[in-house]
């Protein structure tokens, strides 16, 4: 199989490294600079808990590069999730599947529309990777990875990815509610993640802080009324409890979220916080909570992205100014 992996960095890495090493498989990491660059010159190495390897891979910064693929895997922050499909589009045309591997709601149907196609895929993940330097990516934890699809046709497929995923080593299984599993994912994030980035605590910290344990439960309890009202089955009985069991389960964890703010990163706050709070409003149910806490982050963002913006814009020197005021 064919496979292309379209924002390859840490967590796309470790999926397309671990997959390269299947037989009469091919994988193609598509990403940026200087992580491409150096898997384009010296490999991609692989350290942590899948084990060590320096692997050998074909890289690029542009999808249009790649000629064929059976499976385009996009491994994008939801905001970029769009994108990256349109820059695969040719291979989509060509008869490949798009395989999401995110946080966050909605992607998939932005997806199916942008590219005019139903093969489209999901996927949640409970692995963690980091990139300790470009070209090198650390496996720090192993979990669950769950793939499905909204559009039935695609579920014979769906089967045989998830073998290809087991075969390679990941802990894996194909589910026929993977709207159940993306919500289930999501009130754990919408809980865990903004309390976490506000107060810059890992995921311990917060559930041993009775106030935070406190604050997690009225933000998943919000969500949940939503999900109930769009009759939706999860995979818990008990959300509440299952949030603040992952957080203390991953305690040593800083969450994705914290880790944008504190590298001055765009977040996800939008495809989680934002989505629940959009929902709310449509079906008339109040999320004060989520509210409360999506301003803060937005409010934190915004500062350090208009910050990198001002940087970014080109200024006119005092001589040039001068002549572009003067000159008729």
């Amino acid at each position: 199989m064919k496979i292309v992996i379209v924002g390859s960095g840490a967590i796309g890495s470790l999926y397309g490294g671990i997959l390269s090493r299947l037989e009469d498989t091919e994988v193609t990491l598509v990403g940026r600079s200087p992580h491409i660059t150096a898997v384009e010159e010296r490999g991609l190495t692989l350290l942590g808990v899948m084990g060590e390897y320096h692997l050998d891979m074909c890289a690029t910064e542009k999808a249009a590069d790649v000629t064929e693929a059976d499976l385009v895997i996009i491994t994008t922050k939801t905001y970029d999730t769009v994108q990256a499909a349109l820059s695969a589009k040719h291979l989509v045309d060509a008869g490949a599947y798009v395989l999401l591997i995110q946080n966050g709601l909605g992607t998939e149907e932005q997806v199916a529309e942008a590219l005019g196609t139903t093969r489209v895929l999901r996927a949640t993940t409970c692995m963690g990777a980091l990139q300790n330097e470009p070209g090198t990516v650390e496996a720090t934890g192993c979990g669950l990875t769950e793939i499905g699809s909204h559009y039935e046709d695609n579920f014979a497929f769906v089967e045989k990815i998830t073998d290809m995923f087991k075969a390679a080593g990941f802990d894996v299984r194909s589910s026929d509610n993977i709207q159940g599993v993306v919500w289930t994912k999501t009130l754990v994030n919408c809980g865990i993640n903004p309390v976490g980035a506000l107060t810059g605590l890992s995921n311990g910290e917060v559930y041993k802080n009775q106030e935070l344990r406190g604050l997690i439960i009225r933000l998943v309890e919000e969500a949940t009324k939503i999900v109930e009202a769009l009759g939706i089955e999860l995979t818990t009985e008990d959300p509440v409890r299952y949030a603040l069991g992952t957080a203390k389960a991953t305690g040593d964890n800083i969450n994705s979220m914290l880790q944008d703010l504190r590298a001055h990163k765009r977040t996800e706050i939008d495809a989680i916080t934002g989505e629940i709070i959009r929902l709310g409003k449509e079906l008339g149910i109040e999320t004060p909570s989520n509210e409360s806490v999506y301003a803060l982050v937005k409010a934190i963002e915004s500062q350090y992205l208009a910050e990198t913006e001002k940087k970014a814009t080109p200024t006119m020197k005092i001589d040039e100014l001068v002549k572009a005021v003067t000159t008729p």
